[in-house]
């Protein structure tokens, strides 16, 4: 029962900002401004400062690269051959979708949040671990698996261009920060510096809700069984195939239990709302992208408690 508690003040404050959207109230320009300032302004400091907590310890979490790497491969492959095989099949822009979403979870927006309500700041600085050590080989794998399905070739080009983005993301950039200051020996940040990242840090929660319920498009509510019938193959590997998979190689590398459930729970949460921004960009099948966010984000009101309950983390 407490799993759907759970759910509830968070899909509270994400129907408040669809309608403040909705009425008016937020603009468009206004939801990509709180997009922007919790992407650049309020998530940086925050993960500095718990990846600084964190210490050397992302260095030593090889089993867990081991494992998130594995697991992103193996979704992948099937993903790409249920697309291909059997329900997206000569669709190519479709097939790319599935292939480039099934491991791309709203980490940020959902996941963040949901660690915070369930487990307080000894989850945050489990999820920043999984931040710091699955970031750079989540993007590339997942970029390039969609590039490749969209064109069926690989690219050293495109490849490249990854890499460049990457030196810029402010995620990568703040995770790296974080763990040099850990790395000089310093104990603890000066008691000022310290606050502020705290303070900007604890703003994350509600502005990532209410961003992503003026970003997607509640109004097609209506239409949502019609949408989750179209999308239902891609919503069972994103929201349980990949977790599972996730959860049985984690086990099997003796990841510690805490840094497990945290990683197992945030991979389970429904498809990242920039799935359909990207996908927009590297032309694939945005419209199939967006009905594939909006499904999985209206399962996870099931599928998160019941990840929850599954890892005791509730």
């Amino acid at each position: 029962m407490f799993g759907f508690v759970l759910v509830l003040p968070l899909m509270l404050i994400i129907i408040t900002g669809n309608l403040l959207r909705s009425r008016g109230f937020y603009s468009e320009r206004d939801i990509k401004t709180l997009t922007k300032t919790l992407y650049w302004v309020i998530l940086p400091p925050l993960l500095i400062r718990t990846t600084f907590i964190s210490g050397r310890e992302v260095f030593v979490q090889i089993d867990l690269l081991i494992g998130l790497t594995l697991a992103y491969i193996l979704t992948i492959g099937i993903a790409a051959a249920g697309a291909v095989f059997l329900y997206h099949r000569e669709n190519r822009e479709r097939i790319a979708v599935s292939v480039f979403s099934s491991i791309r979870a709203n980490n940020i927006y959902l996941g963040f949040p949901v660690i915070v309500l369930a487990m307080g700041e000894a989850g945050l600085k489990d999820a920043s671990i999984y931040i710091a050590v699955s970031t750079i080989s989540f993007q590339i794998i997942s970029i390039m698996a969609g590039e490749v399905a969209l064109s069926g070739k690989f690219s050293l080009s495109g490849l490249g261009g990854i890499l460049k983005r990457l030196t810029v993301n402010p995620l990568i950039i703040s995770c790296a920060l974080g763990i040099g200051l850990a790395l000089t020996g310093l104990r603890a940040l000066p008691i000022v510096i310290d606050e502020t990242m705290k303070l900007m840090g604890g703003a994350a929660t509600a502005i990532a809700l209410l961003a992503l319920g003026g970003t997607l498009d509640l109004s097609r509510i209506s239409s949502i069984y019609n949408m989750i019938k179209a999308t239902w193959q891609d919503c069972l590997i994103k929201l349980v195939i990949h977790p599972l998979i996730l959860w049985a190689l984690l086990l099997a590398l003796s990841v510690p239990e805490p840094l497990l459930k945290v990683t197992v729970m945030l991979s389970s949460m429904p498809s990242a709302v920039n799935c359909f921004i990207m996908a927009k960009e590297m032309k694939m099948d945005s419209d199939y992208a967006a009905d594939l966010v909006a499904s999985t984000t209206v399962l996870g009101i099931i599928s998160i408690p019941v990840w929850a309950n599954l890892l005791g983390i509730i």
